[in-house]
């Protein structure tokens, strides 16, 4: 990078994490990976904005939060070489009281982002968030939906519009930025080679055998490994020390009904085809 930043967006529970873990260690260069020292920083890290705004957020609305966020960035996000990327599950849409998406368009760099199959997601979802598939699979069909918004207290993040499953890949793909999408699905299929293509778009390519070793590095069984023997500091409430499963591509088959399959497919069709999500 040279004058702006970077992010790794993604719809929740679709690949990012693990994408930050690869990058982490191929960043460290020598095979190591601390999970609860993943990089990159969260775009709605609440602390970040009371130290850059000065003032404590808990003070503002929503809407006054949604409304500094882009103002915030371009005032005090670090940039430069060797900037790591900001991890976001925001779509690219401009929330309720803001005037604008949540970044700042001429500040952004490149954006890499990841897709994966809604069949699969929702079996992620669901149990991060504590749900059940049926009501997962009504969650990712809200436009509205959002996170970082809580009435039993203080969140660590400030609110974040994700919006449905397809309106929020569509915003992405829509937007007009220095884009690379990536699907979940080539990550396993093939990992260097789509670790290649994401280090490439945001400027940081590594020879093969450094790509390989940091894939190896944060392979899932390592990462789950990990996460039991000293938990994981973005687990879920609802899932402790459960952040990290298996990785597989295609669970979708044997675990959702015919019927859940198919309202998901009536939901998200559209995008799904575009995507090759339609087998």
């Amino acid at each position: 990078m040279t004058g702006g930043f970077s992010l790794l967006a993604s719809y929740p529970r679709s690949g990012n994490t693990w994408a930050r873990a690869v990058l982490t260690a191929l960043a460290r260069g020598d095979g190591s990976l601390d999970i609860n020292a993943i990089e990159g920083q969260l775009a709605v890290d609440r602390f970040f904005f009371d130290d850059a705004l000065e003032i404590e957020t808990s003070d503002l609305l929503p809407d006054e939060e949604r409304r500094l966020r882009p103002i915030t960035y371009r005032s005090a996000m670090p940039t430069g070489a060797g900037t790591f990327p900001i991890k976001t599950h925001d779509a690219w849409l401009t929330a309720q009281g803001a005037a604008e998406p949540p970044f700042p368009r001429e500040g952004i760099e490149a954006v890499v982002l990841i897709v994966r199959d809604p069949r699969d997601v929702v079996l992620s979802l669901a149990p991060y968030y504590g749900l059940s598939i049926d009501e997962a699979i009504t969650a990712m069909a809200d436009r509205t939906m959002s996170l970082g918004i809580s009435r039993n207290g203080l969140r660590p993040q400030l609110p974040q519009l994700i919006s449905s499953w397809s309106d929020h890949t569509a915003s992405w793909r829509g937007s007009g930025l220095p884009l690379t999408l990536v699907r979940y699905e080539d990550m396993v299929a093939d990992s260097v080679g789509t670790f290649a293509t994401i280090t490439r778009a945001l400027k940081c390519s590594a020879p093969v055998d450094l790509l390989a070793r940091a894939v190896d590095a944060a392979r899932f069984d390592r990462l789950r490994a990990d996460e039991a023997g000293k938990g994981f500091r973005e687990s879920s409430p609802h899932a402790p020390n459960r952040f990290f499963g298996a990785g597989t591509v295609g669970r979708w088959r044997q675990a959702l009904t015919a019927a859940q399959a198919s309202r998901i497919l009536r939901d998200h069709g559209t995008v799904m085809r575009e995507l090759g999500y339609d087998g």
